[in-house]
């Protein structure tokens, strides 16, 4: 939700309000969404434009989570579900701005836009790493600090409203996610305490990380230390800061319960800061005259000092005296909404994972002395916190510029979100119930709580509503998931049609029933805006849908009702010729290539090729992007490797499948591919990894086009991948970071577009130091080739084939130039010198001092 400017206030004010901690043996209850954006952002950069590299993105979620093993820590990850419908005016503001961001995208923008499978590639990574994991039925906030409470341990997030929650809070901005070891004092070490406050350079480099919004700039494990000699004991740990809602509140500064109003005032996602305009004109008077961010800065401590002399029963009375009728309603609800938030016991996490993993809570400690007597040590808070005013005050004038960029994390790119919110007056009333994970059905939430089902499915049975979240696309076309449209539909379609609880449809004046419908939210063709459309259900499932024992069926109606040009029984009876994990993927490419209009064979080419290069490449040797480090780590292994090749071709020996192989399928041969192949494989295709040099000069030669199709592509496999979860995964759920890889499709895709023989193209110059690779490479496309659509089926194109013919003959040309300009060129004495005894004594005519040579 986050509360506006709270974040920032604390970063300036971090040696007041965080406390140095060393991160290490304990349980820790994280933020997955949140946790997974910003590891997103640190490690994609400027290639999020390119539709989103998972590759990436998943090693760095691994070695994350292999970092806080090494220490110790216990992680409990949970996942965001649906929203709820207070939050989707809010979210539909956040929509139109996404979309302005999107209509001007370049690949060197700093802005980092978020693709498709993002949580699904997190979900998959935390899984592979044995953590557990559950996602909640809305936001996880309230889940997050019930569960913290329980394990008594911290939550890792970096969202404001952990500020006011009552759990200690660690903000991820302020972790270094390096081990370090220490040596063990006392047997009471592990027992932490907030034994220092922060240094003034801890500080300022918590405000700066803060301004930065730069969560990991390097993920590093321990190195290998010396041991100490003796009996010496040692941990690892990871440095970070604490906080702790103690922190806040102080000596006399707050009370716990004044601070679901304190947040309400700042202003958040529920509720719009304009609602007390007229509270803070006439009760506290104006905060500052300034730019916008500080004056949320000054308001907070002009909040604070109010608070101070208030009750919480008088503060709220104040403030609803001066809030129109019709807003009073709202902040009541949601200030005792947050109040029991605080407070709230309820946890189904905790159940959830005691049910489902084994010894799932190791470390769960009482609240020590220490903790519970954190306000004795703030005795003296209040003077410090106005001693870190009258520094503030001195350095306002230096930091006047750097106030710009201050601001919460996830609203830089929606800071105008809270003024067009301004306008808007009345809050959509929703029936508050205490616990909302009533208001779905028990097979529902068996299937949502292990994060089988993505959080759309939230949306789509409780509000009826799917809010399509725009990928880097081509503006002037229709949205990219609109391609997908009849498989989400065919999914609400089940999900109102469960056997035994199906929906009945509403009636209107006349008696006649209404189509079961639900409204779609996506941007408008050409212009920045959100349009609304209504979808009702086209057809009732053909088959019953029973959610404990699905019929796979369900997935096969897809594709006979929606790609009649494809023979739907024969493409589903030779899904046994592909590998398990590539058979949905296979399903949704040939889905694509009969439904989309921008796609060709050169995407379905460049798709083969990632996965091949992901799949095989990855696992087998290190995975390593940069050109530098890789030809430094493995340089001896490559010019080894080649020096035999080249033998081997000087003497006339040519390289094949061994015998042993030819026995296999080609696809179980991929698991016998050498490594020395995959060396020299990754050699050539490293540069297509990285952005091309010509985007940084002339960024109007990246085709937003190209990456549309791409992008229509992720969206098919996205809904489709949402039905086969459905149905309780009758084909295995596609692996997003062993097959798509967007910068390396776009580069690949720009290099075999004008090539008249692609496959002679890859054989030769892509593919030619692995003949399994390659013929791998033939066999799916092959697969692939009998369910192309005729319209698709263009043997050579005429405009490439002829472009190629003209460079074939230029070069040839060029060659006979040389050849003619080196015998013009040529030494004419050449032929004597040749033909010379090498006895014979040398006479140079041109050097009339030759005669004179002494034998």
């Amino acid at each position: 939700m986050g509360v506006r400017g709270l974040t920032s206030y604390i970063a300036q004010r971090a040696e007041i309000y965080l406390k140095p901690y060393e991160l290490h043996s304990t349980a820790l209850v994280i933020d997955g969404d949140n946790l997974s954006c910003n590891l997103y952002k640190d490690v994609a950069g400027s290639y999020s434009a390119f539709g989103g590299d998972y590759d990436d993105f998943y090693r760095a979620v691994v070695t994350f989570f292999q970092v806080l093993a090494e220490c110790n820590i216990r992680p409990y990850v949970l996942m965001d579900g649906g929203y709820e419908e207070r939050k989707l005016r809010t979210v539909s503001t956040r929509l139109r701005g996404k979309i302005s961001v999107i209509k001007k995208i370049n690949p060197n923008a700093s802005i980092t836009l978020f693709p498709l499978h993002l949580k699904e590639v997190f979900v998959d990574a935390v899984r592979d790493c044995g953590v557990p994991v559950m996602r909640c039925v809305f936001e996880a906030d309230d889940e997050l600090a019930a569960l913290a409470r329980k394990l008594n341990c911290p939550v890792l997030s970096y969202d404001s409203d952990f500020y006011i929650h009552n759990v200690k809070y660690i903000p991820l901005i302020t972790l270094t996610v390096k081990v370090l070891t220490k040596q063990v004092k006392d047997k009471n070490s592990g027992k932490q305490k907030d034994s220092r406050d922060l240094r003034r350079n801890e500080a300022k480099n918590v405000e700066k990380r803060t301004k930065a919004n730069k969560i990991v700039s390097g993920i590093q494990t321990s190195e290998q230390a010396v041991t100490p000699k003796g009996n010496t004991k040692t941990y690892k740990y990871l440095d970070c800061c604490i906080y702790r809602v103690s922190h806040l509140c102080g000596r006399s500064t707050l009370s716990p319960e004044k601070l679901p109003l304190f947040a309400a005032l700042l202003g958040n996602d529920y509720i719009a800061r304009s609602a007390f305009k007229n509270f803070f004109a006439a009760g506290m008077g104006k905060a500052g005259r300034s730019r916008k961010l500080k004056i949320q800065q000054k308001r907070i401590a002009v909040i604070l000092t109010w608070l101070k002399e208030e009750t919480a029963e008088s503060a709220l009375a104040k403030v609803l005296s001066r809030l129109k009728k019709n807003q009073r309603d709202s902040l009541v609800s949601q200030v005792n909404a947050a109040i029991s938030g605080y407070s709230n016991e309820l946890c189904h996490a905790y159940d959830f994972f005691e049910e489902h993993y084994d010894n799932a809570f190791p470390y769960i400690e009482p609240a020590s002395e220490g903790e519970s007597s954190d306000e004795e040590e703030l005795v003296s808070l209040d003077e410090n916190v106005s001693e870190g005013e009258e520094i503030e005050e001195q350095e306002d004038a230096e930091n006047q510029e750097e106030e710009q960029q201050d601001g919460d994390p996830a609203e830089d790119q929606e800071a105008d979100s809270g003024e067009e919110l301004e306008e808007e007056e009345g809050e959509t009333e929703e029936v508050e119930v205490e616990d909302k994970t009533l208001l779905f059905p028990q097979w529902f939430l068996d299937k949502l709580y292990p994060a089988h089902l993505s959080r759309y499915f939230v949306d789509l049975m409780h509000l009826r509503k799917y809010i399509n979240n725009p990928q880097i696309e081509h503006f002037p076309f229709h949205d990219s998931n609109e391609l997908a449209l009849p498989i989400l539909n065919y999914v609400f379609s089940l999900l109102h049609h469960v056997e035994g609880a199906k929906t009945e449809p509403e009636l209107d004046a006349d008696g006649s029933p209404l189509p079961i419908e639900f409204s779609y939210l996506t941007r408008a063709l050409r212009v920045t805006n959100v349009r609304y459309l209504k979808m009702p259900i086209e057809k009732v499932p053909a088959y019953a849908f029973e959610p404990s024992n699905p019929d796979p069926r369900h997935l096969r109606v897809v594709f006979e009702a929606n790609i009649p040009y494809a023979d739907a029984e024969r493409l589903f009876s030779r899904l046994d010729e592909l590998p398990e994990d590539l058979r949905l993927y296979f399903l949704a490419i040939i889905y694509w290539l009969h439904r989309s209009e921008h796609c060709d064979l050169v995407h379905l080419h460049a798709l083969i090729l990632s996965l091949l290069v992901l799949r095989t490449i990855d696992v087998k040797i290190p995975a390593e992007r940069e050109e530098k480090a890789f030809r430094k780590r493995f340089g001896k292994t490559l010019k080894a490797e080649r020096a035999v090749r080249n033998k081997e071709v000087a003497e006339g020996v040519k390289r094949g499948v061994k015998p042993a192989l030819l026995e296999l399928s080609i696809p179980d041969r991929m698991e016998h591919v050498p490594k020395s192949d995959c060396y020299l494989t990754q050699e050539r295709l490293l540069p297509h990894f990285h952005m091309q040099e010509i985007f940084k000069k002339k960024f109007d030669l990246y085709s937003t086009t190209v990456i549309h199709a791409f992008a229509e592509f992720q969206a098919v496999v996205y809904q489709l991948n949402g039905l086969n979860s459905l149905l309780d995964f009758p084909l295995p759920s596609p692996r997003m970071n062993q097959l798509y890889c967007g910068a390396f499709l776009y580069n690949i895709y720009d290099l075999l577009r004008n090539r008249a023989d692609v496959r002679y193209h890859v054989e030769n110059f892509l593919l030619p130091d692995s003949k399994l690779m390659f013929d791998f490479y033939c066999y799916l496309y092959d697969w692939c080739a009998e369910f192309i659509p005729h319209w698709k089926r263009v043997e050579v194109d005429q405009s490439a084939a002829k472009a190629q013919q003209k460079k074939r003959l230029k070069k040839h040309r060029q060659a006979t130039r040389k050849a003619e300009a080196k015998e013009s060129n040529a030494d004419p004495n050449a032929d004597m010198v040749k033909d010379a005894d090498p006895e014979d004594d040398f006479f140079d005519l041109n050097n009339k001092f030759c005669a004179l040579k002494v034998a």
